[in-house]
């Protein structure tokens, strides 16, 4: 129903309801229209039920910052959801993200995820410090930039009360593996020089099969030609999966959503910093020309923060 108080009748319950109440209320809403806007305390939207953390609405929720600067309103990125299968890169990109644009957030956290989440602990432990740094003013305005960027990830680190160290997450150039006719006995991998710029430590690294049709599987990813991770799983078009270095590989949907896991039979191997060459060989399948992007990451230089407030 039309109303000069925006959306039906709701910004008129919603002033009611204010006028009779004796005490201080917080007015959270999602609503955004020009009546609401007077009596809201913070606006707080972005649904997390379309992908997962990096994909549900982000680019709506970034954009919904500047709104808030212009207008001097408290910044919210919305809402997020813990899954049993939430990891902590996901988490700690969201809570970069936050500390970035100095911005709160909701998350939906169920009992049966959190207690189906063998990460949990970790979860609730990296929301806690990340939040303890981020409100004590410790981020100055040169890392608060780098924070907001999503395309940035970032770990923190509890050292002592009041003080954290944050280091971001370098990565590699994009490379790339396409299905080419080879002759009877010739080698099917791709070769690649990779140049890590940051310190030795285990291999992480993101794959993901663009497209829509197309399939690959049974990935074998060797490192200077002697230690190999072999991974037997199938990916469909536009699906991905991530090795952060420990045995647990991670298989997302199209939509970024966690799908399954498989357990490597050892650690990722160490790898040192330098120039390293790199083979990927992989099985193809479906219709359309297969394309699959590969890219290396690490931890770059620790900084050290303190709580300034």
């Amino acid at each position: 129903m039309a109303s000069p108080r925006g959306r039906g009748l709701v910004g008129l319950f919603a002033e009611d309801v204010l006028k009779q109440v004796k005490h201080d209320l917080i007015n959270g809403t999602s609503i955004s229209k020009t009546f609401y806007w007077r009596i809201g305390s913070y606006y707080n939207w972005g649904e997390p039920w379309y992908g997962g953390f990096k994909e549900s609405m982000q680019q709506y929720r970034i954009d919904n910052q500047g709104l808030f600067d212009r207008n001097y309103m408290p910044h919210m990125l919305g809402w997020y959801l813990l899954t049993d299968k939430t990891t902590l890169p996901e988490m700690e990109w969201m809570l970069a993200r936050a500390a970035g644009y100095s911005a709160g957030f909701a998350m939906v956290a169920r009992p049966p995820a959190l207690r189906a989440n063998a990460l949990t602990p970790v979860l609730l432990d990296a929301i806690r410090e990340w939040e303890a740094a981020r409100t004590s003013g410790a981020f100055d305005s040169a890392q608060r930039e780098r924070l907001k960027d999503p395309k940035n990830e970032f770990h923190l680190e509890r050292t002592a009360p009041g003080a954290w160290t944050v280091a971001q997450y370098l990565v590699s150039p994009l490379f790339v593996r396409t299905k080419v006719e080879r002759q009877p006995g010739e080698p099917t991998q791709t070769t690649w020089d990779v140049s890590q710029p940051w310190g030795e430590q285990r291999l992480q690294f993101r794959l993901s099969l663009a497209g829509k049709t197309a399939t690959a599987k049974n990935f074998r990813l060797q490192i200077d030609r002697t230690v190999e991770v072999v991974i037997p799983v199938e990916l469909q078009g536009g699906e991905s999966l991530g090795c952060d270095g420990s045995t647990t590989i991670r298989v997302y949907d199209a939509g970024g959503r966690p799908k399954t896991t498989f357990t490597l039979a050892a650690l990722p191997p160490m790898v040192a910093q330098g120039a390293h060459t790199v083979t990927l060989d992989s099985d193809f399948g479906g219709d359309e020309p297969p394309r699959i992007e590969v890219q290396f990451k690490g931890l770059g230089k620790e900084e050290a923060i303190r709580a300034r407030r």
